[in-house]
């Protein structure tokens, strides 16, 4: 009897803190800072969980990824609804002020496909380490002045930005206004091809800017340089949003000392790179930890300060390393304490990067279940809240008017759900039938509760 006691004392208590935790965490997600959303056509809420493809397009002979259309339908059951698509300013413009529209044609024949298969795209003009030259991609040999300074790679690669080769040549372009010119013009041929793309959500003008230029880098070199392409945006008439980075090395800790103020459309283009975990150097503990979330929180403020939303558009990791359960962990936690929408690195062999979600074979890698999750991909409202916590998925958003529009949340397949209500009311949804369900709240809900037990 006294066993029994004890047993109901115990299960009441636990109810009794899981009943109060559970607003706690809700009054931190409501107190967190958070920038501007992302919106639809229809004024809807949009969260982007995307994947980039893809890094072996960086040295094929065509510049194009491997995928076909079978390839990127599986995208769709994953829950992807984003991907962020590598094109190449030396496949673009091979020869100075000539322009390759037959890589343009076949560029847009694979939005078509992920246009048919519901997923946006979000065009990335990529580079890393300038040139294929120096073992990366991105810049055309036209772009590189001759140099005789001697090049020897080390690992890990992005050890590479360091040496004076490619120090030089990142120093010869920002340096250069017929250059940098250049690659303006390239991305307003770019703009006239891609704009009028239904699923084209922006496009992401310089991946991982590189200074070589000393201090002040970011307030001078580069936000003119940012100022100048949404400038010929503008003179242009083209309304595609531009999604811009801070320069590489403040992918970590330091605030960014961007001076540019977009007059056009924007979003802040954020990747999150630890150099000394997310290469294997280490194991993940609390440094680490406080390195990602002061570098997001930075990174959510100067967002906020620019009034513009933010995307995460490049982080990964690799599930072989020490704690890397307890880095995705604390990096969900954060994604949901900034509702933030995010792209992970990469849709790809792990032979050509070691974060892709598939392995030498071409099968998929354990991380791709920690990738699919239940989250909202459109929702109808304002001021929402959305987080995981076990096996319980919780929205809650305020109408404010809008009508015949649903809200969509996606769950995948991996998962039975048990319950899935709106206000406390049961909604109907077949899995084997489809891969999100909707809800459309009546004129006399303000206030929306989905809920997705499993």
């Amino acid at each position: 009897m006294k066993l029994r006691s004890f047993c109901l004392l115990f299960y009441l208590g636990a109810f009794i803190v899981g009943a109060y935790a559970q607003p706690d965490f809700e009054t931190e997600l409501k107190n967190a800072p958070k920038p501007p959303y992302i919106f639809d056509k229809e004024g809807r809420i949009v969260v982007y969980h995307g994947i980039t493809v893809s890094y072996s397009a960086r040295h094929a002979d065509n510049f194009l990824p491997w995928h076909t259309r079978e390839d990127f339908a599986k995208l769709k059951e994953w829950g992807f609804n984003l991907v962020r698509y590598y094109i190449f300013w030396e496949a673009i413009e091979p020869t100075s002020g000539i322009y390759n529209d037959g890589y343009m044609e076949e560029t847009l024949k694979r939005f078509q496909w992920l246009n048919e298969l519901g997923i946006d795209v979000l065009v990335c003009v990529h580079q890393d380490l300038i040139s294929r030259k120096f073992g990366g991609s991105g810049f055309p040999d036209w772009a590189l002045k001759e140099r005789d300074i001697p090049y020897s790679p080390v690992t890990p690669a992005y050890k590479n930005y360091f040496s004076q080769a490619v120090m030089a040549c990142f120093d010869d372009f920002w340096r250069s206004d017929f250059l940098k010119n250049s690659y303006i013009e390239m991305l307003k041929y770019v703009i006239s091809k891609v704009q009028t793309q239904p699923n084209v959500i922006g496009i992401e003008v310089f991946d991982e800017p590189w200074p070589h230029i000393g201090p002040g880098f970011e307030q001078t070199f580069l936000s003119e340089f940012y100022q100048k392409i949404d400038k010929m945006k503008q003179d242009n008439g083209f309304h595609i949003p531009m999604y811009f980075q801070p320069m590489l090395i403040a992918s970590v800790v330091m605030p960014s000392g961007l001076k540019f103020e977009p007059k056009g459309r924007a979003v802040y283009a954020v990747r999150y790179l630890d150099p000394i975990y997310e290469r294997g150097s280490s194991g993940y503990g609390r440094t680490n930890q406080w390195i990602m979330n002061s570098t997001i929180t930075q990174r959510v403020r100067e967002a906020m300060r620019w009034g513009i939303p933010m995307l995460v558009t490049d982080f990964g990791v690799n599930l072989d390393m020490q704690d890397a359960m307890q880095y995705l962990d604390d990096w969900w936690n954060l994604m949901m304490k900034h509702q933030l929408g995010w792209v992970y690195s990469s849709y790809d062999k792990d032979t050509d990067n070691p974060f892709g979600i598939l392995d030498k074979d071409g099968n998929t890698k354990p991380i791709l279940s920690k990738l699919v999750q239940v989250y909202p991909q459109r929702i109808a409202g304002r001021n929402p809240i959305w987080y995981t916590r076990g096996t319980l998925f919780r929205l809650t958003y305020e109408t404010e008017g809008f009508i015949n529009t649903p809200t969509v949340v996606f769950v995948p397949r991996s998962i039975v759900a048990r319950q899935i209500a709106a206000n406390g009311k049961p909604i109907p949804y077949n899995p084997l039938r489809s891969l999100t369900f909707e809800y459309t709240a009546t004129p006399e809900e303000k206030n929306v509760t989905i809920v997705v037990q499993w």
